[in-house]
């Protein structure tokens, strides 16, 4: 279970600042769609990185 400790505390903080970086897009300020793509991007790696560990052998050939 260890395995899966790191991306899913990279997807975690990767919604905490998509939705601060939502909150950025509302009000208007500066650095929302950098905030909110950048994120979108970490949350599409850490679940990418979720699937190989779930579908990696941990057998050696």
């Amino acid at each position: 279970m260890t395995r899966f400790r790191t991306p899913l505390i990279l997807f975690v903080a990767g919604t905490v600042f998509l939705v601060i970086g939502m909150a950025f897009r509302i009000m208007h300020w500066p650095g929302g769609q950098l905030i909110t793509g950048s994120m979108m991007m970490v949350q599409g790696f850490a679940i990418v990185w979720l699937i190989v560990l779930l579908f990696r052998s941990d057998k050696k050939l």
